[in-house]
């Protein structure tokens, strides 16, 4: 007797045998149980239907038509500019991961296609994804994004690449993973990448693959193995080589290619381990951004490598006219993966590269890494492009290294101060960014005194405001590295230098690297043991906001009355007055509040100004 027969027999034998009112207690029940699975069924089915419309709605091009079923304003604003950019909109397959009464989650997908496959993948991001939907009024409505890194860790990844130059690559990832999300495992990969097998611990799930998003139907539980194989046919636009290019010459794929999957650029959870192994044909040479090692196997190259510290995001370059060296400096190695022609040559990079080490190692302790590769990328252009992991990218040569005109830059040694950081979390391109901008004004006093040092200060001002940052992003949220961690970020750290003195700002930077937790939470505490004050008041007020202090001053006699006008920041200020009976008078005080007063009692105040000494990043209000 099968299972449904068994059941039927059961249920019968007990309907006749009971008493009345068991059987009506059983009636009643059978009845809730019709209506309730009625009822799911039919919710579930709305909830079909309401991602039907929003699948239609995003290839349509009614902005007005997409409101009325998205209410999430971060989705209609990507809408709108991909439909007044002209970009194509393909809606790709939405799927229900849960329902729990009336409230689901669910995955949506879409993608904008215009290019390169890597920026398109980058672009759906800002729609592609998993959200929570409510039931409200009888009609489902998106409630909000979930960011899909928010419980769940990637721990290491084992990558395995055959590179076809020319072509595309051939990939096979095994991940360990944590997941502690109760709607599954999802990471990002490239939307053209073609998937032949996924197996979680060893077995065949479910999942979905869709917009540049792999949502995988993965249970709650930590040390669970995840693979992936996959090829992907790689772009050989000859307009357009910034994030991928696979010619028979050279080639390379960027981290923002998402050739190989993880959260986001700034997630702390997918910091991983990682080991890589490549093969090319061996009249190619190939660079990783992590320490590797090169043979030569019967036809092919192999190239095996493994990162120092927890990373994420590679890249990788390939070149068959490379010509590589490696110059040792004390623990460091520099690798230089370049042809015999590139400028600056291997000397002029040994000696700078020596100088720039020496005194970020005096001040700042010893590195994070020990290797670093420097990378011809000969796909255009000139100059030091990128840094990735422990890769620095230049172009077809590597342009100057350090310079005082038109304004002051150290921009190799701003490369090589990257080995120094690796953050995770907000804040993140302060810490990297503003940080490595901040280590040049280190740098340059060696070449051009210590007078070059206000002067790349006064460049990096007139960069914040010629780039017109104000009022639009904060240190705290830039995650996409909008630019202005750049110049806002190292002001920060230069009004650190003067506030704390520029010994305990190494020492705070020197606790802060051997720590081994870069976050912004642990930056402001070694900042704080070291000041022995609570800094986060301070640091918070200028990370947070989008603003840079505007002070509207007023001159009462013998008084000065300083207004903040927007944010308040907290800061120390200099004052130099000149008083009316010829005397001079100076002043330090702390900002902190909206309106402060700042009284003289040796006299009438003729004029002022306020930080005489340039260490403060403001303008003044009129």
């Amino acid at each position: 007797m099968n299972n449904s027969l068994s059941i039927s027999f059961y249920f019968l034998t007990f309907f006749h045998q009971s008493s009345q009112k068991m059987r009506l207690i059983l009636i009643v029940f059978l009845l809730m149980s019709v209506n309730s699975y009625a009822q799911n069924k039919a919710t579930a089915n709305g909830l079909k239907e309401q991602l039907a419309l929003i699948d239609s709605a995003f290839k349509n091009n009614d902005t007005e038509k997409f409101k009325r079923v998205v209410g999430l304003e971060s989705i209609r604003e990507v809408h709108a500019l991909a439909i007044t950019e002209k970009i194509l909109k393909v809606p790709g397959k939405s799927r229900i991961i849960s329902i729990h009464g009336d409230s689901a989650y669910v995955m949506l997908s879409g993608l904008f296609l215009f290019g390169n496959s890597g920026d398109e993948t980058n672009f759906s991001n800002s729609y592609t994804g998993v959200y929570k939907m409510e039931l409200i009024n009888g009609a489902w409505q998106i409630k909000n994004r979930i960011e899909i890194d928010r419980a769940n860790q990637i721990k290491k990844q084992n990558i395995a690449v055959n590179f076809l130059p020319g072509k595309g690559i051939k990939v096979s990832d095994t991940l360990m993973i944590e997941v502690n999300d109760k709607i599954g495992f999802a990471v990002r990969l490239n939307h053209k990448a073609q998937i032949s097998r996924l197996l979680l611990n060893q077995t065949t799930t479910d999942f979905t693959f869709s917009g540049g998003l792999l949502w995988v139907n993965a249970p709650k539980k930590s040390k669970q193995q995840l693979i992936i194989d996959y090829a992907m046919d790689v772009e050989q636009n000859e307009q357009d080589k910034n994030s991928s290019y696979f010619g028979e010459s050279y080639g390379h794929l960027r981290n923002q290619y998402y050739w190989h999957p993880f959260f986001n650029f700034s997630s702390p959870n997918d910091r991983a381990e990682f080991n890589l192994r490549c093969s090319i044909p061996k009249a190619y040479h190939l660079a990783t951004s992590l320490p590797q090692k090169d043979r030569v196997v019967g036809d092919d190259r192999i190239i095996t490598a493994k990162s120092g510290n927890p990373t994420f995001g590679l890249s990788m370059y390939y070149d068959r006219d490379w010509d590589v060296n490696t110059i040792k400096m004390g623990q460091i190695e520099m690798t230089v993966y370049a042809a015999k022609d590139f400028s600056p040559n291997h000397e002029l990079l040994r000696n700078h590269f020596s100088k720039y080490y020496d005194t970020l190692q005096k001040y700042f302790g010893e590195p994070i890494g020990k290797y670093l590769a420097i990378v011809q990328d000969r796909s255009g252009g000139n100059g030091w492009k990128n840094r990735s992991n422990d890769m620095v990218v230049a172009g077809q040569s590597g342009s100057y290294l350090i310079t005082d005109k038109p304004n002051p830059r150290a921009i190799f040694g701003h490369e090589v101060a990257h080995g120094w950081t690796s953050p995770t979390g907000p804040a993140t391109n302060f810490l990297m960014e503003g940080w490595a901008t901040y280590a040049e004004s280190l740098m340059l006093p060696s070449v051009y005194g210590d007078s070059i040092v206000v002067k790349f200060f006064k460049s990096q001002k007139q960069n914040y405001i010629n780039s017109k940052y104000e009022g639009k992003r904060s240190l705290w949220d830039d995650y996409s590295n909008s630019g202005v961690s750049y110049s806002k970020g190292a002001w920060l750290f230069y009004i650190l230098e003067n506030q704390l003195g520029k010994d305990k700002l190494a020492l705070t930077m020197r606790n802060f690297v051997a720590s081994g937790k870069q976050t912004i939470q642990s930056f402001i505490a070694e900042t704080s043991k070291v000041a022995g004050t609570n800094m986060e008041p301070f640091l918070m007020s200028w990370l947070k906001s989008k603003e840079i202090p505007a002070l509207r001053v007023q001159n009462v006699g013998n008084a000065l009355k300083i207004h903040q006008e927007g944010d308040v920041f907290s800061f120390p200020l200099e004052i130099q007055m000149k008083l009316k009976n010829g005397n001079n008078v100076n002043r330090k005080i702390d900002m902190k509040a909206k309106e402060q007063l700042i009284e003289i009692s040796e006299g009438e105040i003729e004029s002022y100004v306020l930080d005489p000494n340039g260490r403060l990043l403001f303008h003044i209000k009129l």
